[in-house]
Order: structure tokens, then sequence, then C-alpha cells
């Protein structure tokens, strides 16, 4: 009889024993993000927790479908009592998140503050994806994303527009044209391309459309407040653009903007090979 007890005792316990592991696969480790500017948002969106992300950033977008979020506004002016009353777990952003008092007051709240790098290099970009995998427990993700990031900048490399001559422009004001120079994504993108930046200064500039034309861009970018009319708006705004070797060949293309607010992403690499693509395509 007691050793029957027993075994019913140790049986119980097995079957417990399981059930607890079985419910911590089933349950993994559940966050409230915030994402403070598009690059955050779409490194949550990658890893597959947008059901965990609980507020987003007026840069930031979200996929089609998804249910809208609450905006904390611009990355670097929040509101540390917006924040905190969404009870945040973990907020993701740059080092540039601010002001000082907010992050402050977010340390004090015993809120995870991921401060990411604003990426200019693959290199960069993968010690993002890595620090973010390591704080919310996502290893396999997280490797998943480097083995697509690595064959992609592979691809980049074997298609490179050696020869060519491009310029980013920031076309927020289509009648203002803003030129990359190095140090800023847009150049970052040029790079990636494996293609010359036509401009030889740091940051952004204002150019006029002669000063553009007289540098002989190959290639242009244009990032606007619209993807889907930026090209055409710019054209419309700076006619001489079109006679441009970019403009006499159509190589005038779009970009999406969201991928490079806080630096290099996995969609401004998406981008990179998308422009890769229609350029080997035009030659």
């Amino acid at each position: 009889m007691i050793a029957k007890t027993r075994a019913l005792l140790f049986l119980s316990f097995v079957s417990f024993g399981s059930l607890l592991c079985l419910t911590a696969t089933a349950n993994p480790q559940q966050h409230r993000l915030i994402a403070t500017d598009a690059a955050a948002t779409s490194l949550v969106v990658e890893f597959g927790l947008l059901d965990q992300l609980v507020a987003i950033d007026v840069t930031s977008q979200l996929p089609n479908g998804a249910d809208k979020l609450p905006n904390i506004g611009y990355h670097r002016t929040l509101s540390a009592e917006g924040l905190l009353s969404l009870n945040p777990t973990t907020v993701i952003g740059s080092e540039h998140m601010g002001p000082p008092e907010t992050i402050s007051a977010l340390k004090q709240a015993n809120v995870r503050l991921l401060q990411l790098s604003g990426a200019l290099t693959p290199a960069q970009l993968r010690n993002n994806i890595q620090t973010t995998a390591q704080a919310l427990g996502e290893a396999q993700r997280g490797q998943q994303l480097l083995d697509t990031l690595a064959n992609k900048e592979s691809q980049l490399q074997q298609a490179a527009l050696t020869g060519h001559r491009v310029a980013f422009i920031l076309a927020m004001d289509p009648s203002k044209l803003r030129l990359a120079g190095a140090g800023t994504a847009g150049a970052a993108l040029i790079e990636q391309m494996g293609a010359s930046n036509v401009a030889d200064y740091d940051n952004y500039r204002n150019v006029s459309a002669e000063s553009l034309l007289s540098m002989a861009p190959t290639v242009i970018l244009v990032a606007g407040r619209a993807q889907q009319s930026a090209v055409a708006d710019l054209v419309a705004a700076n006619g001489i653009i079109s006679h441009t070797p970019a403009g006499k060949h159509n190589r005038i293309y779009a970009v999406d903007s969201s991928t490079l607010v806080a630096g290099l992403s996995l969609g401004a690499i998406d981008e990179a090979v998308r422009v890769q693509q229609l350029v080997v395509a035009s030659n």
C-alpha cells in the first residue's frame, strides 16, 4: 500500500513538472514595449513582438492591418509622465532619446532602456540586433535576423554599383533640396549599394538644382513625405533635374524615408537591395 502511494505521488510530481514545462514553453516572456523611433519599431516588428508593443513615436509605421497604437511624439522631446502612464517594461530607441530628465525618470522607475546606436554600418546594425535579442530574450529570432542581414549584405556586394555616382536628396519640401553628405543615413545607404556619393562634405546641406546638375549624378534617390509621389513632386519643382544623367536614364527613385530615421535598419537594407536591382535592370 505504501509503495503504491509513493508511486502515485511520484507520478503526480512528474505530471505537475511536465505541466510547468509546457506552461513555460507556451507562455514566453511578455513585454510592454515602447518604440521611440522608426528603427526601434521596425526591430520590434522584425522580432515578431508587434503584439507586445504598446506605443510608438511620430515617425514609426506599423504593418498594414495592425491595431492603432498611442503616439508618444518625437524621440528627442519625450514626456516621462506620458511614457510611464503606459506602464512599459522596456523603452527602445536611439542614443538621441531625450530630454535627459525623461531618461532619468524612466531609470528611477526601473523601466529598462535600450538606447541603440544610430547605425551607419552593417556592423552597427548587427550590434543593435544582438543587443535587442539579448535584452528581450529572443536569441533564436535574433540569429535568424543576423543570418538574413548577412545574406543581403552578400547580395549587395555581388551586385555593387561600381562607377555610379549617387545623390541622396531629403525632400520633405520638394522645392528645397537637402543633399546627404558623409556621416548621414543617406550616405550609408549609398555605401551599401557599392556606389559613390556625389556630395564631398559632411551632414546634409541645401543645394540648388543647378548645383546638383553640375554634380552629374547617375542615380538620384529621393526621400520625401509621400513615397508614391516623391519623384514626381521633385521633378515638377525642379525641372532641371531631368537633365542630369540620372534623369536622362530614368534613374530617379523614391526610397522609404522611415527606414532611415535613426540610421540603417533592416528595412533600409531592403531598400538598398531594391534600388540596386532597379539600377542593374536599367543598364
